[in-house]
């Protein structure tokens, strides 16, 4: 079992079994992925030059 490392604001750790291969997600999901961690990466990037 392996950590992985994500800043949250509960604090909540999380453990996945084994390495991630995102090549064997689903386009479908591979493309919401994709989208939020855009979302995350414009909010965080607009709070900066505030």
């Amino acid at each position: 079992m392996e950590e992985v490392k994500l800043e949250n604001e509960l604090g909540l750790k999380v453990y996945i079994n084994g390495v991630p291969d995102l090549t064997l997600m689903p386009k479908e999901v591979f493309d919401s992925f994709i989208a939020a961690l855009e979302l995350q990466i414009s909010e965080s990037l607009k709070g900066q030059q505030n």
